[in-house]
């Protein structure tokens, strides 16, 4: 079973009264400002392939057919391993001239004809990349262009991050006032982004906690995806006396 980790920081920082140009930020009486950290990994459970065929001839139908008959295979093969009509797209094709100077005559020869076809498929099943890669090199592919290795639900992970960064927070303001026996008397403001004040954050010790396992599957032997990481941050500023 995959896991999911938690790594979980925070950072504080003790200020007083500010008369700066930071004020607007800050309020005008004793405070703290403090930031929640939470980061959450998970390993992916699809992958998003793009891949593509270059053809070069004099003769441009010529050239063009070769492309398309590498294509119609390589859709083929993508099929044969479940991989759904809607998540194939094969519609692109770039044409265009290709020349080479020549020293000798000191002008641009014509070589032909350039036709590229570029096939994305998004595979669900990343256990067979190795496998699907391979079989396109063999039949024909001859560019690569990008994979990326992505988690289904990471939407839901952000949104439960940004949950748990706030609750770092929380504990961070909690830490910083009970450490210089000051009390806290409320929230001043609260962000999920970097607030405009001229103090740094002071971080907390980072915990590691194991959390429930997340949906994916590991590639194995040469390709590996690894892990995504999806952090969330949480900035507020509390009064205190």
């Amino acid at each position: 079973m995959n896991t999911l980790k938690l790594f979980l920081g925070s950072a504080i920082a003790l200020s007083t009264l500010s008369l700066n140009a930071f004020a607007s930020s800050t309020p005008d009486s004793p405070h703290i400002y403090v930031k929640g950290q939470a980061t959450l990994t998970t390993m992916p459970d699809y992958a998003q392939m793009s891949v593509g065929i270059t053809e070069v001839n004099k003769d441009l139908i010529a050239a063009k057919n070769k492309a398309d008959i590498t294509m119609a295979k390589a859709i083929k093969l993508v099929k044969t391993l479940g991989v759904k009509d809607t998540d194939i797209n094969a519609g692109q094709i770039n044409i265009h001239r290709d020349t080479q100077y020549n020293r000798q005559t000191g002008q641009q020869e014509f070589i032909g004809f350039k036709i590229t076809r570029t096939l994305t498929v998004k595979l669900t099943d990343i256990s067979k990349y190795p496998t699907l890669l391979q079989s396109l090199v063999n039949n024909g592919i001859n560019q690569i262009n990008n994979t990326q290795f992505l988690a289904s639900n990471y939407n839901e992970l952000h949104k439960k991050a940004q949950k748990m960064a706030i609750q770092d927070a929380k504990k961070a303001a909690k830490e910083l006032s009970d450490d210089f026996d000051v009390s806290l008397k409320g929230l001043y403001s609260a962000s999920l982004s970097p607030l405009n004040v001229q103090t740094q954050p002071y971080m907390r010790a980072k915990e590691v906690v194991m959390a429930d396992s997340a949906p994916g599957n590991y590639v194995p032997d040469a390709y590996h995806s690894g892990e995504i990481k999806v952090t969330a941050s949480s900035y507020a500023i509390y009064y205190i006396d």
